[in-house]
């Protein structure tokens, strides 16, 4: 028997979580969508990234780097990016997150993960965080 699917947590309860983790942030929920805007630091070494993340209930979330803008040396390719430079931060497949997740106890703390895993590879060329080739 297969396992019962997640019920969604509804986009005011996500914003909240969001919200009661980083109060500094800002969100707006509008026409079917929630929008969020804080600030990351992957580590006390790193500078602070301001990002943007993206959700609806009937997709996945998504994360933007507003600022800094990534560097990319010459010659590579950023690891681990869907399009639009949506970061990779978990394998669909693998049913790492799913709608009954709460996004500021798994998607934010991913993202914090691969900008600290972007900041080593930045320095030594090459991706240390894991994950599948794309």
């Amino acid at each position: 028997m297969a396992a019962p699917k997640p019920k969604p947590l509804s986009l005011a309860i996500q914003a909240e979580h969001l919200r009661q983790i980083m109060p500094e942030s800002r969100y707006l929920i509008e026409s079917g969508k929630l929008r969020w805007w804080g600030c990351l630091l992957p580590s006390p070494l790193s500078q602070s990234y301001r990002v943007k993340l993206t959700y609806r209930l009937t997709d996945k979330p998504k994360i933007h780097i507003l600022s800094p803008q990534l560097i990319i040396p010459k010659g590579k390719k950023l690891p681990h990016i869907w399009s639009e430079d949506n970061l990779c931060l978990y394998f669909p497949d693998q049913k790492e997150w799913n709608l009954g997740k709460i996004l500021a106890h798994t998607v934010l703390p991913w993202a914090s993960e691969w900008l600290f895993f972007y900041e080593i590879w930045l320095a030594t060329g090459k991706w240390v965080g894991g994950g599948t080739t794309h």
